[in-house]
């Protein structure tokens, strides 16, 4: 992602780059257990999915979170997540869910939809965090993995498909300051297992804990682009443990505050519908609006 661009230009290339993943993306186990298209980076083990060193497409973008009604609102984020108190930290979140199938004849083109779990993100200026990107070009849809320690970009992967179920982690290891961020890929054995540093020039503090539904942008301080009309996805399995080894999930406790975050447009419609934290470990995100 290049700043300066114009919204125009980024989005016909960044449309471009997924055409050319599409095959990958939506081909079967068999393609995707042979075409490593690249020797992964370092410290990252690949299997049964092929790396896209060349992928240049939309990355996070911290949330501006606002008090709504109980629950915090971002033009950018939707899901649950647990803030740690001022003295405690974070080490580990989870969870589970079948990638849902975009509708791209009710996607406006560009559009995207991400699903991840991370660490840090609220609060502070990074995040350490592994999941799925899906976009809308020209009326078809292709579908990637990606982990970023934010703010470096994003790393992509193809060799998923929509209805596989996919497990996502992050774990902080302090005995080689090292975040593992893994992706399997339980339908067809497909795995990322990313061992990173912190991005150099930042400070990965652990200070909170996120599973999230995301409306990608087009730079790391540009513009949020249309969501991708993804039907509804389902996490389940949530798991957060702090760095003292207390367990837990979506639920306050005494080492962390759990918050809701709803995803609004420009003049606060909801851009998804999200559920209840049931148990604190699973929830469902519905799609409402495209921007």
């Amino acid at each position: 992602m290049i700043k300066g661009q114009s919204m125009k230009r980024l989005l016909l290339a960044a449309a471009a780059v997924f055409a050319l993943l599409a095959a990958g993306a939506v081909s079967s186990t068999a393609h995707a257990t042979t075409a490593i298209a690249s020797p992964a980076p370092p410290g990252v083990q690949v299997s049964r999915m092929a790396y896209q060193p060349g992928a240049r497409l939309p990355a996070t973008q911290l949330p501006q979170l606002t008090p709504v009604n109980g629950t915090l609102a971002s033009k950018n984020w939707s899901g649950y997540v647990d803030v740690a108190c001022g003295t405690c930290a974070l080490r580990f979140v989870a969870t589970s869910f079948t990638l849902p199938s975009l509708n791209c004849a009710n996607s406006p083109a560009g559009s995207y939809a991400s699903f991840w779990a991370g660490l840090d993100g609220v609060g502070d200026s990074t995040v350490e965090q592994i999941g799925t990107e899906a976009a809308c070009s020209a009326g078809t849809a292709s579908y990637a993995a990606w982990y970023e320690m934010y703010p470096a970009a994003p790393v992509y992967f193809t060799g998923i498909s929509p209805g596989d179920a996919i497990s996502m982690s992050v774990y902080y290891n302090a005995g080689t300051n090292r975040w593992q961020l893994v992706l399997t890929d339980l339908t067809t054995g497909g795995n990322i297992s990313a061992a990173q540093p912190c991005p150099s020039g930042s400070a990965c503090r652990n200070s909170s804990a996120e599973v999230i539904a995301e409306a990608p942008s087009a730079s790391t301080a540009g513009a949020v682009l249309p969501l991708a009309d993804f039907g509804q996805a389902g996490f389940e399995g949530i798991a957060v443990t702090s760095r003292s080894g207390l367990h837990g999930s979506m639920t306050s406790t005494n080492l962390w505050t759990t918050d809701a975050i709803d995803m609004v447009g420009s003049t606060g419609h909801a851009l998804t519908s999200r559920s209840p934290a049931y148990g604190g470990q699973a929830f469902t995100e519905t799609w409402q609006a495209a921007q």
